[in-house]
Order: C-alpha cells, then sequence, then structure tokens
C-alpha cells in the first residue's frame, strides 16, 4: 500500500508574531496569514489530492479553506496542535517564572514531559503516529493534503525518522509544506520535502516555535 501525505502547516497568527504559545487555543489567522494562505493555494492550485484534511483550528481551517478552493474538507480534531493546557497563551519567559521544574523538562526533550492540564509529549507523538497510519491505510495508492501545526508536523517528523529528540531545530515556516511517502501501509516512511516555502518571499516568510 502506497500513500503520499502533503502536510502544510497554517498561516500567521498575532500569536506567532508574539511568540505566545498556541496550542489548542483558537486564534485567527492575521492579514499576514490570510495573504500566506493565498500564497500557498496558488502554489498548490495544479495538484490533485485525492482527499484534504485539516485541524478544525480556525488557523488551519481558514488555510486549508483557501486551498480547497471549494473542495470537500475533512475536518480531524487529532490534526489539532499538542495540548499545552496552562501553558497555552503564555510566552517561554512566563512559563519559566510559573513552571520551572516542567520548562527543565521539556528542554530536556523527555518523552514523558507533560504540561499542566496538558498532553504529554508521549501522548502527542503517538496521536501523530495513529494520524499517519490511518491516512495511510485509507488511502492506499492516493494523495493526500492535511493542513495542520508546527508542532504537530515535528510530531510528524520525528515519527517519520524514528527519532526521540531532533538532530537540529526543526524549523517550519508558517504555510510551508512537508512531503512523506510510505510504500508499506505506513509502517515506514520516507521524507521527500521538508518545510518548503518557496511560494513565499521577502517579509512574508516568518517561523515560530509555536
Amino acid at each position: 500500500m502506497a500513500a503520499t501525505l502533503y502536510f502544510v502547516r497554517h498561516g500567521e497568527t498575532d500569536a506567532n508574531v508574539t511568540d505566545k504559545i498556541q496550542g489548542q487555543t483558537d486564534i485567527p489567522l492575521n492579514a499576514r496569514g490570510i495573504a500566506q494562505a493565498k500564497l500557498v493555494s496558488e502554489r498548490l492550485k495544479g495538484m490533485h489530492f485525492d482527499a484534504i484534511y485539516s485541524s478544525p483550528l480556525s488557523r488551519a481551517a481558514a488555510t486549508a479553506q483557501a486551498i480547497a478552493d471549494g473542495r470537500e474538507i475533512i475536518f480531524l480534531p487529532e490534526l489539532m496542535e499538542w495540548n499545552l493546557g496552562e501553558w497555552q497563551g503564555k510566552s517561554l519567559t512566563e512559563i519559566k517564572e510559573k513552571y520551572p521544574e516542567e520548562h527543565k523538562l521539556y528542554f530536556r526533550n523527555s518523552i514523558y514531559f507533560r504540561p499542566s492540564g496538558g498532553e504529554s509529549r508521549r501522548e502527542f507523538r503517538d496521536r501523530a503516529e495513529l494520524v499517519l497510519d490511518t491516512i495511510a491505510k485509507n488511502h492506499d495508492g492516493q494523495t493526500v493534503l492535511c493542513v495542520t501545526h508546527g508542532g504537530f508536523m515535528r510530531a510528524v517528523l520525528l515519527t517519520v525518522m524514528d527519532m526521540e529528540k531532533y538532530p537540529a531545530a526543526a524549523r517550519i515556516d508558517n504555510t510551508s509544506i512537508s512531503c512523506f511517502k510510505t510504500a508499506d501501509a505506513g509502517k515506514t516512511w520516507q521524507l521527500i520535502t521538508w518545510n518548503d516555502h518557496s511560494h513565499l518571499n521577502g517579509d512574508m516568510v516568518f517561523s515560530s516555535g509555536w
């Protein structure tokens, strides 16, 4: 069974600009994010997708709607960003002050790290792996688009590369495109493209860890 999955990160939000942790809070695209969504839609206009999936959070949904141009979108809650609990809405400086031990564990890359009131890193990785497996099995021989979030795409990258920690900072720009392929129903994956933002230029390129 073969499947090709394209992942697109949502466009920019104000929280990206101020470096606030969004997690699963529902924050809309800002003006530049809307423009980025239009540019990535133009980039993908000629591509055929057998299915389009999106996180239901509005920043991803609006990006997916720009790309879909009237085609059906399947909103999949499992594509939502990492649930970071009480960290959401805060900067890393605020988190370091209020949750110093959690802050340390996060940067040690512990797979069992869990923010207060949120989802553990292990649970998040398992969710990303389940999405990959499910879509691969449901779309044999097809090409699928998933519009999601930066943290989720990093979890996918770790799953595909079978790593517990990033070998280096995994930069991922707003509306960047990444592609993965499997030929055995999701048992193994191949990374084809990571963080392709060639549809953007100048001040339209923006990256945020959150």
